[in-house]
């Protein structure tokens, strides 16, 4: 497919007025129940296409352009199904083509292993932000406590550029435990990079719920603000970090092996985080090695 590269954004961090903007809507938010939810279901508007439903097993969720799609997101879900554990899986796609829908149609009826659902939006959301790649790297969270509502099972969101080594579900189970949140915390960075959104699990306890809330509705708020960077992992700081000195939110660590950026072999998910890492010959070599096994059988 013949489509841009998305717009690398250079400044990497957000202005002080703009930080000032996104902690009052999170004081908001974390105030009122209430509290955005016009933002929030503005977006829910803009959606077609089928969320998972039923409990059971964890969904792996993960969201992309159409871009991502052809790239990374039919690799990730075929690398899920060549492992042949039983996973359910949700895809959301921003302002996708009749070509990508009748595809992702196609590929979810071709799975055995994988239960694939996807939903899709109109692209609106996505003009908000000075860049849309803003949006498309936050819109999981958006979609996130929609999954919790129309199945109560955990939902485990990943960044789409991944391919998976090892059964997720089971992986997952192995280190559930009793946290609401599971997330990636790096405590000696700065800022908004003290957590890690690559691979964020969210229980369906009533905590869990309340958190993937207060953190799509600040999301969708923060997105009309027009933002010029990216607001997923500043908004996960902010409310975790405020729920847990609340004493509302029970955190623990993600394994870096959901979200493996050196590409271990014994790691779950190959997360290429960079073009100079999804254009590297190991990555690049385990995408064909996805593709190929798949073509052929």
């Amino acid at each position: 497919m013949d489509l841009p590269h998305p717009i690398v954004i250079k400044k990497k961090r957000h202005s002080l007025l703009m930080r000032w903007r996104i902690e009052r809507v999170v004081r908001q938010v974390m105030a009122k129940e209430t509290s955005h939810r016009d933002a929030f279901d503005a977006f829910r508007h803009t959606m077609g296409g089928t969320l998972p439903s039923g409990g059971g097993t964890p969904v792996v969720l993960a969201a992309c352009n159409e871009l991502y799609y052809w790239e990374f997101a039919r690799t990730l879900i075929q690398s899920i199904e060549r492992l042949g554990a039983p996973e359910r899986v949700h895809l959301h796609l921003c302002e996708p083509s009749r070509e990508a829908l009748d595809d992702v149609a196609a590929l979810a009826a071709s799975l055995s292993a994988v239960a694939l659902t996807f939903t899709f939006d109109d692209g609106s959301t996505a003009q908000q932000p000075a860049y849309p790649t803003i949006q498309y790297a936050a819109v999981r969270f958006l979609v996130a406590p929609m999954i919790l509502a129309s199945t109560s099972s955990t939902v485990l969101c990943l960044d789409v550029d991944g391919i998976a080594h090892r059964p997720v579900t089971s992986a997952l189970a192995d280190i559930a435990g009793q946290a609401d949140v599971l997330l990636i915390r790096r405590p000696d960075e700065k800022s908004v990079r003290r957590v890690l959104a690559s691979a964020l699990a969210i229980q369906p306890g009533e905590a869990g719920i309340r958190f993937a809330d207060r953190l799509g509705r600040a999301i969708a708020a923060i997105l009309s603000l027009r933002p010029r960077y990216h607001v997923d992992q500043i908004a996960i700081v902010q409310i975790s970090e405020a729920m847990e000195a609340r004493g509302e939110l029970a955190t623990a660590q993600m394994p870096q092996s959901f979200a493996d950026h050196d590409f271990a072999e014994d790691s779950v998910i190959w997360t290429a985080k960079s073009w100079q890492r999804k254009n590297s010959e190991a990555f690049m070599r385990a995408k064909s090695a996805v593709t190929g096994t798949l073509e052929a059988s």
